[in-house]
């Protein structure tokens, strides 16, 4: 039974590794922005344009489809699909030296994730099969996809009670060089990701993966339920 929890324990932090990483991906997507500026009822963002170095940049409304461009190029960028950061040169930049450099850390975060969630999707491949030939598979995969959604559950709890905590301490961790505190006042990019579009990618990324965790484990508990009628009906 030891021996189980462990395979379980195992299995369950690689399923999560890999699944919230791929959500990340599926939720980096424009319609994801979209679907959560219109859930907060943002339509445009105000921008300080005029060029990062120009002291008398205005405040200049954007309407939503531009911002979704502007994030669009980011996200290509963080994921690896473009190598150019987004607007960040010519005579106006539209972000700072310190934000594009932030960005570029971030890339290198989250270039890291990929090659975990590889090696984590590895890790459950290795274990199913290794279960298969014991005739354990379909139990390991319930118990540790259950297990799975349990974890990120609970850290789901933590950060909607303390959002502002975790995501400081998420940064600390990650960000260690501290080049992740703009001010909000002059910061193009935190106009671009406010808060509400943290919360927002935290829940949806959250939720998602604890719904197909708990799909994964219905239809191994399915299965399970299958072959034990079997062997009874041939008993």
């Amino acid at each position: 039974m030891t021996t189980f929890r462990v395979e379980v324990a195992i299995f369950a932090i690689a399923f999560a590794v890999f699944g919230l990483v791929a959500l990340a991906l599926v939720w980096s997507g424009d319609w994801a922005y979209a679907a959560l500026a219109n859930f907060n009822g943002v339509t445009q963002t105000s921008f300080l344009m005029g060029g990062v170095l120009d002291p008398r940049r205005v405040e200049t409304p954007l309407d939503l489809a531009t911002v979704i461009s502007w994030h669009h190029a980011w996200a290509a960028y963080v994921t690896g699909v473009s190598s150019i950061p987004a607007i960040s040169w010519g005579p106006d930049p539209i972000f700072t030296s310190d934000e594009t450099t932030h960005m570029a850390d971030v890339r290198g975060v989250f270039r890291g994730a990929e090659y975990a969630a590889a090696l984590a999707l590895f890790v459950v491949v290795f274990r199913v099969q290794r279960a298969r030939r014991r005739g354990d598979a379909l139990r390991l995969v319930r118990a540790g996809a259950l297990t799975a959604a349990g974890i990120v559950a609970i850290i789901g709890v933590a950060a909607a009670v303390a959002f502002d905590p975790l995501f400081l301490l998420f940064h600390d961790l990650f960000f260690p060089q501290g080049n992740f505190l703009f001010d909000p006042a002059t910061s193009n990019l935190i106009r671009l990701y406010p808060e509400w579009y943290w919360q927002g990618i935290t829940a949806g990324v959250g939720l998602s993966f604890i719904a197909v965790a708990v799909l994964v484990a219905g239809a191994a508990h399915r299965a399970l339920r299958r072959v034990s009628n079997t062997y009874t009906r041939a008993a």
